[in-house]
């Protein structure tokens, strides 16, 4: 396991005064009437889907921080997790009373309804080719279904007498994890159900939440006692962990940069670099706030990072604001109409990709400028072609995180 860095910052470094360099947020979002336990980016980059436990769904607009439309209102009582479709299209809600809706991002549910668990539905993930849709329960069990019509292909999956807390696809498709109340991490056959890898023990803590790396070979995972752990998915080894002064609730992964965001109680948030385990930036919260955190993520394009907790609001923050060291991740359109961003274009394949590209005035402007749009006026530009479907650019996204649901106060976990 590697060592830990002896000048790493803690948690409770963050000083309560206001200092000039602080990050501010972009937006707050306000509107919901009870805790946040979990959203989705819409793979627009710009709306952002969250679920309360108010019982409702809302959609924000993170170019305007304002409310898209009414709250979307649904049975089943509150609403703990919510998963994004491959595909963009369809959202998986795990509600109160076990069931689990399937909505568009315009607000409106399928009428099918799915019933199984016997308890909450605490956990949802959905297979990379959007096939199938995985629900971990208060009750204890994973059920795997079709998600074309509901039918239970795998499972029950007894993943131990207590909640799974949370529950993640692996972006290979063919295993998934599970964290329990019981302080174990399991990773099962995604086709049969198998036991593969587990109980990963010694965590001395609930597992509260799992994503996997993007090739499938590594494991995060947040735990309620201050660490955020990273395993080989294969043979269960814990290859690292990161320490807080606190308990963590939510881990996520950028889909654009080798970072791991930790969230957790006193309303804390961490940014890491996953190669070398350093921290990024500061600790960032909000000024003279102590909130529980149940959930983070990641926008699709890299560009933003929100959460969400107990405060009843979603905080959304730029990722060059909270970590400025980090490359830019602006959208640019090649000529051929696929979408890239600065990242991808590293200065030492620039001359390469030059002389592979044919380009165009207006994009070369892209690429000088950092501008994510072209001058339509300009006379050189031609016309780019069709452009990619959202999903084609990466199906994976950041949809394998799972949204964990925690609480201390006197509410069933």
């Amino acid at each position: 396991m590697s060592s830990e860095s002896p000048t790493k910052p803690g948690l409770d470094e963050v000083s309560t005064s206001a200092q000039p360099e602080r990050p501010r947020p972009k937006h707050i979002f306000k509107g919901h009437e009870d805790w946040i336990r979990s959203f989705v980016f819409l793979h627009d980059n710009v709306h952002i889907v969250s679920g309360s436990d108010d019982g409702t769904m809302r959609k924000w607009d993170c170019e305007t921080g304002l409310l898209v439309g009414e709250p979307w209102k649904g049975e089943g009582g509150r609403v703990y997790a919510l998963a994004l479709s491959p595909d963009g299209k369809t959202i998986a809600c795990g509600r109160e009373d076990g069931s689990l809706q399937r909505w568009n991002t315009d607000g409106e549910m399928n009428e099918d309804v799915w019933m199984g668990h016997s308890g909450y539905v605490r956990s949802v993930s959905w297979s990379p080719n959007g096939g199938h849709i995985a629900s971990g329960s208060y009750d204890g069990t994973i059920l795997i279904r079709k998600a074309e019509n509901g039918e239970v292909e795998v499972g029950p999956i007894e993943a131990w007498l207590v909640c799974v807390y949370s529950l993640a696809y692996s972006p290979s498709g063919d295993r998934i994890a599970s964290g329990v109340y019981n302080n174990a991490i399991r990773i099962w056959d995604s086709n049969t159900g198998e036991l593969l890898v587990g109980p990963i023990k010694d965590l001395r803590a609930s597992a509260m939440s799992v994503v996997w790396s993007s090739d499938s070979s590594k494991l995060y995972s947040a735990t309620s006692n201050n660490f955020a752990r990273v395993f080989d998915s294969v043979s269960g080894t814990e290859l690292h962990r990161f320490e807080y002064n606190h308990a963590l609730h939510s881990v996520a992964l950028s889909p654009k940069h080798n970072v791991l965001a930790c969230v957790g109680t006193r309303g804390i948030a961490q940014l890491w670099d996953t190669e070398s385990y350093q921290p990024l930036g500061k600790p960032f919260s909000l000024e003279d706030t102590v909130v529980q955190l149940f959930c983070v993520s990641f926008s699709r394009d890299g560009r933003y990072l929100a959460y969400g907790g107990d405060d009843q609001k979603i905080t959304l923050w730029t990722l060059k604001d909270i970590a400025p060291e980090l490359p830019v991740c602006a959208s640019i359109h090649h000529p051929s109409g696929e979408q890239l961003t600065q990242q991808e274009i590293q200065p030492q394949s620039l001359s390469s990709f030059l002389e592979v590209s044919r380009l165009t005035p207006q994009f070369l402007l892209c690429l000088l400028t950092g501008s994510s749009q072209a001058d339509a006026t300009n006379p050189f530009a031609r016309p780019r072609g069709d452009d990619i479907e959202d999903g084609d650019e990466n199906p994976y996204g950041n949809f394998f995180q799972v949204k964990f649901v925690f609480g201390l106060d006197q509410r069933s976990y």
